[in-house]
């Protein structure tokens, strides 16, 4: 018997390994809610009684039942997971800009197309920064009443210090990190190490917008002086949250899945079971981005893996940096050529109320990768 439990464990030890690295096996799901970010509109959800939208008509099919049924529970969430959604979108972009994988999406319901289904950097930030994304966007929308499941976050009371007291509304961020936590992860499925990373990436993005939560005060006091002040906790910066990621993503730890006497990992994406590829380096903490294998050079298309190319990039043919031309045209050289732009300048306000301004036409030189 007991060596038909090594024969066994040894078996679901080479499963484990062969799905991890190739990356198939059953239907990749996950991020499949992203798509919800070009169906949110006005005709595709459903009312109740009072007006208050609910749910995305479910023959869309971009959220299974349980994200479904977070979302009847918590009216008012869904335009919140969107909003959040979109601001994930538009930062990634931000991001990277200037590199060669610069967060190309579509308007498919695969979103960001097939870096998904790799184990990459990149897969690891996207995960990351759409599940802060949806922290973020919840978090605020409670402290604005935007959702009728939660309201600010009260429990801060009484004094804080000698010459300030807690009240205000406090960003709700622990009911914002919960629901994603319980909608967002709710997309997972398996138990390879693709499962660990995504959601211990998820856990990433949430910890980082709860972690730069910053104190904000308002003075109270006779003739603007500021004996008493008044203080709450206040959302960082999506932007911030961003940077801080990008950071991670620049520092992103390799890893492989610890086999700790269990070959099933656990339900939530715990750092345990993560440990270094490289054994000399440092495991990796919560707010760690982590991944399993090595980027693409995203310099050509390739439809396989999904990658655009950089063919048609604009470059700083000045730069030696990443945005340059030499790097970001992978060595293949680059064109240039000079457009006329007119803007408007000059402008000068007339009391009341007209604006007035004149067009000036400059030359402006584009390098664009070959």
């Amino acid at each position: 018997m007991r060596t038909l439990a090594l024969l066994l464990g040894m078996k679901a030890a080479c499963i484990l390994l062969v799905s991890s690295l190739s990356g198939t096996g059953a239907v990749n799901n996950s991020g499949r809610w992203w798509g919800i970010v070009n169906v949110a509109s006005s005709a595709n959800l459903l009312t109740n009684s009072k007006n208050v939208q609910l749910v995305l008509d479910p023959s869309l099919g971009h959220l299974n039942r349980r994200q479904r049924r977070l979302i009847r529970q918590n009216p008012g969430i869904l335009h919140a997971i969107a909003a959040g959604l979109h601001t994930a979108i538009k930062e990634c972009k931000w991001q990277f800009r200037n590199r060669r994988w610069n967060c190309p999406t579509t308007h498919s319901p695969a979103i960001f197309g097939k870096i998904v289904n790799r184990g990459c950097r990149e897969t690891a930030f996207v995960f990351a920064i759409t599940s802060a994304g949806v922290t973020h966007a919840v978090a605020r929308s409670c402290s604005e009443g935007a959702i009728e499941s939660c309201t600010c976050d009260y429990r801060r009371r009484g004094p804080g210090g000698p010459d300030w007291h807690w009240g205000g509304c406090s960003d709700n961020v622990d009911f914002g990190r919960m629901f994603s936590r319980e909608f967002v992860d709710s997309s997972e499925r398996g138990r390879d190490l693709r499962y660990l990373i995504n959601l211990h990436n998820n856990e990433a993005g949430r910890m980082t917008v709860s972690s730069e939560m910053r104190q904000e005060c308002k003075c109270h006091g006779m003739s603007g002086s500021c004996t008493v002040r008044t203080c709450w906790m206040r959302l960082p910066s999506f932007h911030a949250v961003g940077d801080f990621l990008k950071d991670r993503f620049d520092g992103a730890s390799r890893v492989v899945y610890a086999n700790q006497g269990s070959n099933r990992a656990s339900h939530r994406a715990d750092p345990s079971h993560l440990e270094p590829e490289n054994p000399s380096h440092k495991p990796p903490s919560s707010r760690d981005l982590v991944y399993f294998e090595k980027s693409p050079n995203f310099c050509t298309y390739h439809g396989k893996t999904g990658t655009h190319g950089t063919s048609g990039r604009t470059c700083n043919s000045s730069s030696p940096a990443l945005d340059g031309c030499e790097l970001l045209c992978c060595g293949r050289g680059f064109q240039t050529q000079t457009e006329k732009v007119t803007e408007r300048c000059h402008c000068t306000f007339h009391w009341c109320c007209h604006v007035s301004c004149l067009n000036c036409t400059s030359t402006q030189t584009l390098h664009q990768c070959l």
